[in-house]
């Protein structure tokens, strides 16, 4: 009676594996998605784009969360989408050799509609929380960002360049294995775009980030 027991457990726990493996897979993607658009568009008023960047790719989840803390009240009908979306990607499937039903062809319409619509919401929602932070940044003259003095090897810049590097009047954006990017914020002109300057690592002697944010004309 036991082993019955075990055994129709173990029949049920094996049904459900389709439905939870689609779950994760779906919210990974829109994860990613929604983390990779935030990326994009909030180092796109930067001037910057991904390809120099060189980020890692687990840093998009990063990001996501983010986004997510941004649209919190959205979390609840973001769940509730997920589910009905996985269980209709699964039936579909799963119907997919009997065509049995009226259902199924419903859903092999709808089904693609559905996922795609869930994907552009990420999208645009990675777009929302990149420009709602750039803004929070840029209103409070960029205090994430450390003031940072770039002293550079010899002839790697003109002088002029060379000495405006070692002002700490630069922030520093973010730096790769490579290149440093940094940015200049002009006090007087806040609302001036952005101009990020990027300097080969082997150009630099060494950089001092600053305890203080300067504020430099």
């Amino acid at each position: 009676m036991k082993q019955k027991k075990t055994t129709c457990k173990q029949t049920v726990d094996q049904k459900n594996v389709p439905e939870v493996a689609s779950f994760l897979i779906i919210v990974f993607a829109l994860l990613y998605t929604a983390g990779w658009s935030f990326a994009y568009h909030y180092f796109g008023h930067f001037n910057v784009g991904l390809s120099a960047l060189e980020l890692p790719k687990e840093d998009y989840f990063i990001y996501s969360y983010w986004v997510i803390a941004d649209h919190k009240g959205l979390l609840f009908y973001g769940v509730l989408s997920l589910l009905v979306v996985t269980w209709g990607l699964v039936y579909t499937i799963r119907q997919w050799v009997t065509h049995s039903s009226t259902r199924f062809y419903l859903l092999l319409m709808i089904m693609p509609i559905a996922i795609l619509t869930l994907f552009a919401i990420s999208y645009r929602l990675g777009t929302s929380s990149a420009d709602i932070r750039f803004k929070a940044q840029k209103a409070d003259f960029y205090p994430a960002y450390p003031s940072i003095e770039i002293f550079q090897t010899k002839g790697a810049s003109p002088k002029q360049l060379t000495q405006s590097l070692t002002s700490g009047c630069y922030r520093q954006l973010i730096q790769n294995k490579d290149k440093v990017f940094v940015f200049k914020p002009i006090k007087s002109v806040p609302q001036l775009e952005i101009s990020t300057l990027v300097i080969p690592i082997s150009q630099v002697h060494a950089m001092r980030l600053l305890p203080m944010r300067k504020r430099c004309d």
